[in-house]
């Protein structure tokens, strides 16, 4: 959850001065995602995927990623979801204020759970990505009067869940780390080459940078070599 803090009495926004991220329990994971680290660029070719990255997915521990089944199943979370279908649902993201509209960031969360990552994406996803882009457009819209072209949409690699999700923010909003050329992929991007070549993303060699504190980085930085 988050929190808004205002760091005096006089001319308060209503949105805060200050916004608090709150994670609890806090594990050892996101204490790791969250301090500061090195990174290194790795080259991850099918063969890597199939024989570190692949294994590691498949031990991800499920309550890593219980939150987005409460949500999904509609336990958690439900005032705030913003379109609801049979194959996804989007809301705010946790790292937006919900008040500022040039930091707009919302996330759709994908129904199938076998859509572990970008990995697992084929020729057969498109009409679920063009979907989500069309419906994110329209609730944008609708919704903040957002105009065509005024959103990024991407997609994370490696995410942190293991659960297929589209990250939507005002496509003038910088938001750090999480827009690095390699770890985000655009959305169109993704489309385009999947309507190239069905199966690209189970045949191409993925770069980007990887944080000392992940949990692949060893496995792969020994694959480098």
């Amino acid at each position: 959850m988050w929190l808004a803090g205002w760091l005096s009495e006089s001319e308060k926004q209503p949105q805060g001065d200050v916004k608090i991220n709150i994670i609890r329990p806090a594990t050892e994971v996101h204490i790791k995602k969250y301090s500061p680290q090195s990174c290194i660029l790795v080259h991850e070719t099918p063969d890597i995927y199939r024989r570190v990255v692949e294994p590691y997915i498949s031990a991800f521990p499920p309550e890593r990623v219980k939150w987005v089944t409460e949500i999904l199943e509609g336990r958690k979370e439900q005032s705030k979801i913003l379109f609801s279908s049979p194959e996804f649902i989007m809301l705010p993201d946790l790292k937006w204020d919900l008040h500022t509209l040039s930091s707009l960031y919302l996330v759709v969360i994908v129904r199938d759970s076998t859509i572990r990552s970008l990995r697992d994406l084929r020729g057969s996803h498109i009409p679920l990505l063009k979907t989500i882009r069309r419906e994110a457009s329209a609730v944008a819209q609708s919704r903040w009067g957002i105009q065509q072209g005024g959103l990024r949409m991407f997609i994370h690699y490696q995410p942190s869940y293991y659960h297929f999700h589209v990250h939507i923010v005002n496509s003038n909003y910088e938001a750090g780390m999480g827009m690095n050329v390699g770890q985000a992929h655009l959305l169109d991007d993704v489309i385009s080459l999947l309507e190239l070549d069905p199966g690209i993303m189970d045949r191409r060699t993925l770069t980007y940078g990887l944080g000392e504190q992940h949990g692949l980085y060893q496995a792969l930085q020994a694959a480098q070599e």
